[in-house]
C-alpha cells in the first residue's frame, strides 16, 4: 500500500524552495548591477583620461604653431617705412620730417624697425610755431633726435607688445607700453592704426609726438 504525500509538508517546502530562488536571483541583480557600474565609472574615467589628453595635445599643437611671417617675395612687393609713410595722407608730416632729418636714407637701407609714427593731426597739436621751427635745417639734429625717440629696434606688432613692458628707442628713451582690451598705448599716446607692413618693419600710427624730457 502506497504511503500518501502530507500536503501541509509539500507546500512548505515548496516554499522553501521558491524563497531559495527569489534570493538567488535577487543576489545575481545585486552582483549584475554591481559588475555594470563599476564598468561604467570605468568608462568614464577612460573618457575622462582621453579628454583630458585630448585637450592636452591641442594645446601643444596651437603653441607649435609657427608665427606668420612675411616672406622674402612679400617684403619686395611692400615699399620701405619711409616711402609708406609718403603714400599714407595720415602721415604725409612725418614723412617729410624723414627726408629733413636726414634719417630717410639710413631706415630705408637698414631694419627691421618698429615706428610709432605721430598722426599729421598729432604734429599739427603741437604749440605755437614748434613744427615749422623743427622743420628748419638749424634744427635738423633736434628734429632727428624727436625722430629717433619714436624708432625701436625690431619688428612688434601689437600682439608682441607686452602691457607694462618697456623698450628702447634708438635715441636712447624708453617707451612704457600699456595695453586694455583692443587699447594700446603708448607714453599715453594711443595707437590708431596699428600693424601697417614694410618692407623693413612696421609702423603703429599714434596720436601725439612722443618728445624726449631733454627737449
Amino acid at each position: 500500500m502506497l504511503k500518501g504525500i502530507d500536503p501541509v509538508a509539500g507546500s512548505s517546502e515548496n516554499k522553501h524552495s521558491m524563497r531559495t530562488i527569489a534570493i538567488s536571483k535577487l543576489a545575481c541583480c545585486l552582483l549584475l548591477s554591481i559588475f555594470l557600474s563599476g564598468c561604467g565609472s570605468e568608462s568614464q574615467r577612460e573618457n575622462s583620461t582621453m579628454s583630458e589628453a585630448s585637450a592636452k595635445e591641442t594645446a601643444q599643437a596651437l603653441a607649435n604653431q609657427p608665427v606668420p611671417v612675411t616672406t622674402d617675395t612679400e617684403n619686395k612687393s611692400l615699399k620701405t617705412i619711409t616711402d609708406q609713410a609718403a603714400a599714407d595722407p595720415e602721415l604725409s608730416i612725418f614723412a617729410k620730417a624723414f627726408e629733413v632729418s636726414g634719417l630717410a636714407k639710413t631706415l630705408n637701407s637698414t631694419g627691421p624697425y618698429t615706428v610709432f609714427m605721430p598722426s599729421n593731426e598729432a604734429f599739427e597739436a603741437l604749440p605755437g610755431s614748434t613744427l615749422d621751427d623743427l622743420m628748419k635745417p638749424e634744427n635738423k639734429q633736434q628734429l632727428a633726435a624727436i625722430l629717433n625717440s619714436h624708432i625701436v629696434a625690431g619688428k612688434l606688432d601689437t600682439a608682441t607688445l607686452q602691457h607694462g613692458s618697456k623698450i628702447k628707442t634708438l635715441g636712447n628713451e624708453q617707451l612704457e607700453v600699456s595695453k586694455q582690451q583692443d587699447l594700446v598705448m603708448i607714453n599715453g599716446a594711443e595707437i590708431k592704426k596699428a600693424n601697417i607692413l614694410s618692407s623693413n618693419g612696421v609702423i603703429h600710427m599714434i596720436d601725439k609726438v612722443l618728445v624726449p624730457e631733454k627737449q
